[in-house]
């Protein structure tokens, strides 16, 4: 059985997205620590949880972006293309400290990663649609 390339397309990034969010959870992200201890604990479980949770909305988001360009025709491709450069210039400046630089580390680069999605999805569908 066949898997669309829409769907395989979808499915790479948002794995991909996931990961990023579970290395930086793994390499960041400080959980506190339980009462009566001095040192925080690994993140594991945090790291799964988020690799988990950010697979379904990265997943999520990229068939909206696909409905929306095909079910909106020339119109839909071309606002979901425009996120584009919006969902890179954000991780850009996320990274540079440009946008939340208040944040912590974690949380800056969980930015980072999510915005590269957004803005890594409509260059991916619009090729594929060309196909």
């Amino acid at each position: 059985m066949p898997v669309d390339p829409e769907t395989a397309a979808i499915a790479v990034v948002s794995l991909l997205g996931a990961g990023g969010v579970a290395a930086v959870t793994r390499r960041h992200y400080e959980p506190p620590p339980p009462e009566g201890e001095a040192e925080p604990p690994e993140p594991v479980f945090e790291t799964v949880v988020f690799f988990a949770l950010a697979a379904g909305l990265f997943a999520g988001v990229g068939y909206a972006l696909a409905w929306v360009g095909r079910e909106w025709g020339t119109l839909g491709q071309a606002a979901t293309i425009a996120l584009s450069p919006v969902g890179l210039y954000s991780a850009w400046a996320t990274y540079t400290g440009r946008v939340a630089a208040d944040a912590d580390r974690a949380s800056a680069l969980m930015g980072v990663v999510s915005a590269t999605v957004l803005g890594v999805y409509p260059p991916v569908l619009l090729a594929l649609s060309a196909l």
